[in-house]
């Protein structure tokens, strides 16, 4: 996430954030949304070196159970404990599972579940 940068680095999400693709070294898995979920996930760092981007999930524990692709839409099932620093982290989260879901499926739109609920619904704290 490029932090207040009102959508220059990429998408526009959240409080002025950036969604920003990054890479990561080489990972071989017959899944792809599977090694981009589990790659993000196992991030714990909050900052991605000297780039000034950021990883709202770092302090999340996530692990990816599953996904399936059905009608342009990729479906993500996560568990554990999901994290967030507040109003503004929130929607960094989404955006950063749902599209590194949506680039690794190559479809549209994800949907992202977290111990059986919509990612939004466990981020309201209902």
């Amino acid at each position: 996430m490029a932090i207040n940068d009102q959508g220059t680095s990429g998408p526009m999400i959240g409080c002025g954030d950036s969604i920003v693709a990054t890479t990561t070294g080489l990972v071989i898995y017959t899944d792809r949304v599977e090694a981009a979920i589990s790659s993000l996930l196992d991030t714990k760092d909050a900052h991605l070196g000297q780039s000034g981007l950021v990883n709202s999930l770092a302090d999340s524990n996530l692990s990816y159970v599953s996904s399936s692709v059905s009608s342009g839409t990729v479906t993500v099932e996560l568990t554990g404990e999901l994290r967030s620093g507040g109003i503004c982290d929130n929607p960094r989260i989404i955006a950063q599972l749902e599209y590194t879901a949506m680039m690794a499926a190559d479809v549209p739109q994800a949907k992202i579940l977290v111990n059986g609920k919509e990612i939004a619904f466990r981020l309201s704290g209902k």
